[in-house]
C-alpha cells in the first residue's frame, strides 16, 4: 500500500499528467517520474515555494520555444550539478516560479517538445508520441535535461515500483484510473489598491469589489473541481495589463472581474452587465468560446442582480498591429490581448455600473456577492460539464476527536463574510486572503492574514504624477483623507511612488526626452492604446512605439 506522501502526490499529479498527455503527447509516466525525482514527491524547496516540480531553470534553450506557460517569476536557490567524471559542484541559479502545479506541468511538456539546440534542431526529437517510457526518458537525458549519469535508471525504478505506466493507458472511466476532467480558469481582479470610487455610493471602490469577488468566485469554482488561479494574490499589487492576460497560459479560460462606469457622475438610468469578448479570429475557436461563455455569464449577472436593462456582449478591435504580424486583428483591451497571445479565450465581465446607486448598493452586500459567485460558478460548471464535488466521509481518528471546521471570515461575528469552511487547516490558510482570518469551531483565531498597519511611517501624497513634486497638494498619514482630497487629474501615491488611487479625469502631459508611452501609461494608470486613441486627432503620426518630445498628450 502506498504511503500517504506517495498517494498525496499521485492524487495531485496523476490527473494533471494524464490530461497533459492527451494534449501534448508526452507520456503521463514520464511526467510523473520526472516530477517524483525532481520534487522529492512534491516536498522539495522548489515544489513547495515555487510550484516547480521539474527543476525548470529560468533560462532554458534561450526561452525561445513555443507554448510556455511561465510568466517570468523566479525563485533563486543553490543546486548541485554533476561533471562528466562523476564529481559534483554547487551553483546558485534562478528557477521558474509557477502560479500552480498545472501550469508547471504544461510548461514542462511545452519545453520538452519545443526546445532547440544550438544548431536549431529539436533538443528532444522523437519524444512526442513515444510510447515506451524508458525510450522517452533516454531521449530526455540525451538531450541534456539532467547531468546525472544514472538519471534514466533512477526514474525507471519509480516507474516500475509504482506502476506509473498504468497512467499511460487511460482510455475511459472504470479502468485503473478514472479519467478526470481538468478545467483551469484564471481569474483577474480588475484593479488594485483603492481604485475607481463610486460617485453614487462613496463607500464603494471597484478595486475592493473585484478583489473580494474574485476570491468568492474562486472558492465557488473549486467546489466544482475547477483548478483556479489568480493574477492578483494581493489587492495592493499593481500589474501590467498584458502580463495579467498572459498569466492565463496553460489555462482554459481567462476572466477579468470588473464593474462599469458611465461618465464621472451618478447615472441611475444605466444598469446592465456586459461581457467584453474577443474579436473574430478565423485561426482559432478561442473567440467563439469567449463569446459563448461571455454571453452566458452576462445573462447570469443580469438575472442575479435583477438589472433594469438586459445583458449585453461587446468586442473592440485595436487600431494598431499589436503583435506585429501585419494583421490588424488584435484586441483593444490589454488583458484580452495578453490572453490572446497565449492562445486562451478571455472575457472582461462588467457587473453592471458603479455609477448607478441601486447597482452599487447591491454590490456592497456580501450576501449578494456570495450568491452571484455561486451562480456564475454553476453556469461555468454547466458549460464545461463539471459536477459539484461531494466531500468523502471522513473516518474517525483513534481516539475519536470532535469534527473541526476551519472557517475563513472577516470576523467571527460576520458570518456573511465567510468565504469557505475547510476540514484541513492548511487549505483554509491557503485560501485566506488579506483582511480575513481563519477561525476554529468556537471562534478561536487560528490564523490572521491582516496587513500590518505601518501608517505611522507612511505618507500618502496627492500629486499629478510621482515625478512632479511641484504639483503636490498635500501629504497625509490617513489614506482616506488623501483620497477625499484628491481632485480630478491627481492621484494618491505611496512612499515608493506607486499609484494607490486616481480621480479619473482628463489631464495633459508634455513628452520629455527619453519618454515612452509604456512609461507614461504606467505613470498615469492608463493604457498605451488609450493614450494613442485620445491623441491621434492632434498627432496623426502617433503609434504605440512613436512619440515626439514636446507633444502635449491628453491623458484620460
Amino acid at each position: 500500500m502506498a504511503s500517504k506522501k506517495v498517494q498525496a502526490f499521485l492524487d495531485l499529479m496523476a490527473p494533471l499528467a494524464v490530461a497533459d498527455m492527451k494534449k501534448s503527447g508526452v507520456l503521463a509516466s514520464v511526467t510523473l517520474a520526472q516530477g517524483i525525482l525532481e520534487s522529492g514527491w512534491g516536498t522539495s524547496e522548489l515544489a513547495v515555494n515555487a510550484n516547480n516540480f521539474f527543476g525548470m531553470k529560468a533560462e532554458l534553450s534561450g526561452n525561445t520555444w513555443p507554448g510556455s506557460t511561465w510568466n517570468g517569476d523566479t525563485y533563486t536557490k543553490e543546486t548541485a550539478e554533476q561533471r562528466k567524471d562523476g564529481s559534483y559542484y554547487t551553483v546558485v541559479a534562478p528557477f521558474r516560479k509557477y502560479q500552480d502545479v498545472a501550469q508547471a506541468v504544461a510548461d514542462h511538456s511545452a519545453y520538452l517538445l519545443g526546445a532547440m539546440d544550438d544548431e536549431g534542431n529539436l533538443r528532444y526529437a522523437g519524444l512526442k508520441g513515444e510510447k515506451d517510457t524508458r525510450t522517452a526518458l533516454t531521449i530526455i537525458k540525451n538531450g541534456g535535461y539532467a547531468t546525472s549519469l544514472e538519471y534514466v535508471d533512477k526514474l525507471m525504478r519509480n516507474v516500475d515500483k509504482y506502476n506509473l505506466t498504468q497512467y499511460d493507458n487511460v482510455e475511459s472511466e472504470g479502468e485503473n484510473m478514472a479519467e478526470q476532467k481538468v478545467i483551469k480558469i484564471m481569474l483577474d481582479a480588475g484593479h488594485y489598491g483603492k481604485y475607481n470610487r463610486s460617485p453614487a455610493v462613496p463607500a464603494y471602490y471597484e478595486s475592493d469589489f473585484t478583489f473580494k469577488f474574485t476570491n468568492m468566485l474562486m472558492a465557488a469554482l473549486k467546489a466544482y473541481g475547477f483548478i483556479v488561479g489568480t493574477t492578483r494574490p494581493e489587492q495592493g499589487k499593481d500589474l501590467a495589463l498584458q502580463s495579467r492576460g498572459k498569466a492565463a497560459a496553460g489555462y482554459d479560460l481567462f476572466i477579468s472581474i470588473h464593474s462599469n462606469a458611465v461618465g464621472s457622475g451618478v447615472n441611475n438610468s444605466v444598469d446592465y452587465p456586459v461581457a467584453i469578448t474577443m474579436v473574430d479570429d478565423d485561426r482559432t475557436d478561442n473567440d467563439e468560446v469567449s463569446k459563448a461563455v461571455g454571453e452566458i455569464l452576462a445573462q447570469v449577472v443580469a438575472a442575479v442582480m435583477d438589472t433594469n436593462q438586459a445583458a449585453r456582449t461587446y468586442t473592440k478591435k485595436s487600431s494598431n498591429d499589436r503583435d506585429g504580424n501585419g494583421i490588424y486583428d488584435d484586441e483593444y483591451y490589454g488583458v484580452l490581448h495578453g490572453a490572446k497571445l497565449v492562445k486562451v479565450p478571455g472575457i472582461i465581465l462588467e457587473h453592471s455600473f458603479h455609477t448607478n446607486t441601486r447597482a452599487t448598493e447591491w454590490l456592497l452586500n456580501d450576501n449578494n456577492l456570495l450568491r452571484m459567485a455561486e451562480e456564475e460558478a454553476k453556469a461555468l460548471a454547466a458549460y464545461y460539464g463539471m459536477k459539484k464535488q461531494e466531500a468523502a466521509p471522513e473516518e474517525p481518528q483513534e481516539p475519536a476527536q470532535p469534527a473541526t471546521w476551519y472557517r475563513v471570515r472577516k470576523s467571527w461575528e460576520d458570518k456573511a463574510s465567510q468565504l469557505g469552511a475547510y476540514r484541513v487547516k492548511d487549505n483554509a490558510i491557503k485560501n485566506c486572503p488579506d483582511g480575513y482570518t481563519v477561525y476554529g469551531d468556537n471562534g478561536e483565531v487560528i490564523y490572521m492574514n491582516q496587513t500590518i498597519d505601518t501608517n505611522a511611517n507612511k505618507w500618502y501624497r496627492v500629486r499629478k504624477s510621482w515625478e512632479d513634486k511641484g504639483s503636490q497638494l498635500g501629504a497625509y498619514k490617513v489614506y482616506d483623507n488623501a483620497v477625499n482630497n484628491c481632485p480630478p487629474g491627481y492621484a494618491v501615491f505611496n512612499d515608493q511612488g506607486a499609484v494607490l488611487y486616481r480621480m479619473v479625469a482628463v489631464c495633459e502631459y508634455v513628452v520629455q526626452t527619453g519618454d515612452t508611452l509604456g512609461v507614461i501609461a504606467k505613470k498615469y494608470g492608463t493604457s498605451v492604446d488609450n493614450i494613442v486613441a485620445a491623441n491621434r486627432a492632434a498627432y496623426p503620426s502617433i503609434t504605440p512605439n512613436y512619440i515626439r518630445t514636446g507633444w502635449k498628450l491628453v491623458i484620460k
